[in-house]
């Protein structure tokens, strides 16, 4: 991810997708051949793309990751493209706190220049924030992020085909960072980009009638599906461009802030149907 800034800001989407993928299944306790699986899923992806993936030369040296969450701090009031900078650095910061010793200049500079491509591209400097079509009460806490989200995810499927799926998706990718930036420490930071969040789901719910398709939850904790070909299939057989591994990381880190077990199900549920429009 500390290189992708060299080819441009949707190539983060590439370390974002290993990272998630490993802390999906340090999580959630995946048995042997389920991760099994999940990995050879994850190689394939990365022999994919290899040039995605260049030889890890992190350099020496220690720099502070907080010139990550300053850089972040500049703009995560703003959305910009479904808030990859905040994903992004989510995840940076997750990864860097548990092997520290990547903490390196060379590593640091290159996440900050990543944030700093992605607020060029999307012209964070000068963006004022829109106001949502459909206010809502601000987040008080990350249940509260997290339950309104889940939520979200299942309004009419007429708003959802009119929002886009892969918003949908990235609702889920983007509350799940703000989470994991206040698990982190960075409590403020994070509050501070419930705007963009809210913003994003904001939109005038509409309703046309039009039922959801019709798709059995997927069992992501288990081996059946990750030893199919469904996770790689989608959107030009790219693994969803990562998301396939990414939705599950950030859905089940949010279902985990919520007991209700109907909510649960129903969230589950719809999430299976959200990359069919990209089969």
């Amino acid at each position: 991810m500390s290189q992708a800034h060299q080819r441009g800001w949707g190539q983060g989407h590439f370390g974002a997708t290993v990272l998630s993928s490993y802390y999906f299944c340090r999580e959630n306790g995946l048995d042997e051949r389920t991760s099994r699986a999940l990995r050879a899923n994850v190689d394939g992806f990365i022999a994919r793309r290899p040039s995605e993936f260049p030889s890890p030369k992190p350099g020496r040296g220690t720099a502070d990751t907080t010139r990550i969450v300053e850089q972040l701090d500049r703009h995560v009031a703003q959305l910009g493209s479904g808030g990859h900078h905040i994903i992004y650095s989510a995840l940076a910061l997750r990864a860097l706190r548990d092997l520290p010793e990547l903490a390196t200049p060379s590593v640091v500079d290159g996440i900050c220049k990543l944030l700093e491509v992605f607020a060029a591209k999307f012209d964070l400097e000068r963006a004022t924030p829109p106001k949502p079509e459909q206010p809502s009460p601000p987040y008080r806490s990350a249940e509260d992020i997290s339950v309104a989200t889940l939520r979200a995810t299942l309004r009419p499927w007429s708003h959802v085909m009119k929002v886009g799926s892969a918003n949908v998706v990235h609702w889920v990718t983007l509350a799940e960072a703000l989470v994991t930036l206040e698990e982190l420490g960075h409590r403020e930071v994070a509050r501070r980009g419930h705007a963009a969040h809210q913003l994003y789901i904001g939109a005038a719910v509409v309703d046309d009638g039009a039922p959801p398709p019709e798709r059995a939850p997927i069992d992501w904790l288990g081996p059946a599906y990750w030893e199919s070909d469904a996770p790689r299939k989608v959107q030009d057989d790219s693994w969803f461009f990562g998301h396939s591994f990414k939705l599950p990381y950030s859905l089940f880190r949010l279902l985990r802030r919520t007991n209700d077990q109907a909510l649960r199900s129903a969230c589950l549920a719809r999430a299976a149907c959200l990359s069919i429009p990209f089969e």
